[in-house]
């Protein structure tokens, strides 16, 4: 049988909130004190760490996401050029709230098991109609933990 397509839409492939200079100095700010304690502590491999986990969180700062074309079909979701069939989803849930609105996947993968799709303009509720159909609905429909933490860091 061949694969029919529900619904179809792009979105960002994440949430990106633009950065002001006062943003980068705070950081600078904070990582420069966390520096010279490492230093004064002796941590030298701490120091090191932290530089370059400053130079990774500055260049993802700085990322601007791009859009991508996302599908949900009688086989599973398709992202840009991923493929997640129904069958390796545990559950899924909808987060529509004021600052987010996703459709959230628990997968089977050992790696990047959580996966957050953007919906943008695309009805939250069609979206779950459809996924309701082939995966069970996780009776959580909060943001995660880290959604929460990055929205308030608006990184």
């Amino acid at each position: 049988m061949a694969e029919k397509t529900y619904l179809s839409w792009e979105a960002s492939e994440f949430r990106h909130y633009p950065k002001n200079f006062a943003w980068y100095i705070t950081m600078g700010v904070i990582v420069l004190l966390i520096l010279v304690f490492e230093v004064l502590q002796k941590d030298f491999f701490g120091a090191i760490s932290l530089g370059v986990i400053a130079i990774f969180i500055i260049i993802f700062a700085m990322h601007r996401p791009k859009q991508i074309k996302i599908s949900l079909s009688s086989e599973g979701i398709h992202i840009e050029r991923s493929f997640i069939p129904y069958a390796q989803m545990k559950y899924f849930w909808v987060v529509n709230n004021e600052t987010h609105k996703t459709l959230n996947i628990e997968t089977t993968a050992y790696i990047n098991r959580t996966i957050l799709v953007e919906l943008e303009n695309q009805d939250p509720d069609e979206v779950r109609e459809v996924m309701l159909q082939e995966v069970p609905e996780h009776s959580s429909t909060e943001e995660t933990f880290i959604q929460r933490l990055i929205h308030r860091l608006k990184f």
